[in-house]
């Protein structure tokens, strides 16, 4: 049985998705093998760039299949990154990258650059990659993290209205304490719930990926997406 599918998007970009990927690779890798795969990435000096450095050194299997996709120096949307070098994102090829690390691991956590709809290729969103990648339903799990500020219930709630109806499945949000914490910071995961119907899983400090991963309410939010499938 293939192992289970995690993929992390987002509200946008800087929002915290690397950090949360790789406190959940982190919790899982003492479990089993866990890989995690950044499909692609811009702002790239070099073969890897720092997201893919992170994920590779907080998983616990390595496999040639897990490095990048794609990779662009110019720090701009995918997209346009690829554009400019005269290369084609094959969203296929991602799904199939994406499915055998997950044929030998017990998680992969695909972590998607920029926001749920930011463009990926041309007339192809992250969106559509997260729909893609969720095929079967059951295999897959999709988290939308988002900053615990003001603001964020705008930015949650206008991607999940958007994603449910372009039918793309979301299971759960995940707000990340931000850098400079504001008076909504801690009370937005209740006031969320109050107006979407999409899940707010867990509210996380901001500490080290390493102290996050003990954290019980990691653990439960791990436990979540695993027994989810």
């Amino acid at each position: 049985m293939p192992g289970s599918v995690v993929v992390v998007t987002g509200t946008g970009t800087g929002v915290g998705k690397t950090h949360l990927s790789v406190t959940l690779l982190r919790h899982w890798a003492t479990r089993g093998p866990v890989c995690g795969f950044k499909p692609g990435e811009t702002g790239v000096e070099g073969g890897e760039g720092p997201d893919a450095r992170q994920l590779r050194e907080a998983s616990s299997f390595h496999v040639q299949l897990a490095a990048t996709l794609y990779a662009f120096p110019d720090p701009v949307s995918p997209h346009l990154a690829a554009r400019r070098h005269d290369v084609r994102i094959d969203p296929d090829a991602i799904v199939a990258r994406a499915h055998a690390i997950a044929a030998r691991v017990s998680v992969v956590v695909v972590e998607l650059a920029g926001g749920l709809f930011s463009p990926l290729a041309t007339r192809f969103l992250n969106a559509d990659l997260v729909a893609a990648l969720s095929t079967p339903p059951s295999t897959t799990m999709t988290l939308l993290v988002a900053p615990d500020r003001l603001g964020v219930l705008h930015d949650v709630t206008a991607a999940t209205r958007a994603a449910s109806a372009a039918g793309v499945p979301l299971h759960g949000v995940v707000l990340m304490a931000p850098e400079l914490a504001d008076t909504s910071t801690g009370t937005n995961a209740s006031e969320l719930a109050a107006v979407m119907p999409v899940p707010v899983l867990a509210s996380l400090p901001r500490r080290p990926a390493h102290e996050l991963a003990m954290l019980p309410v990691v653990e439960e939010l791990a436990q979540r997406l695993v027994a989810g499938r």
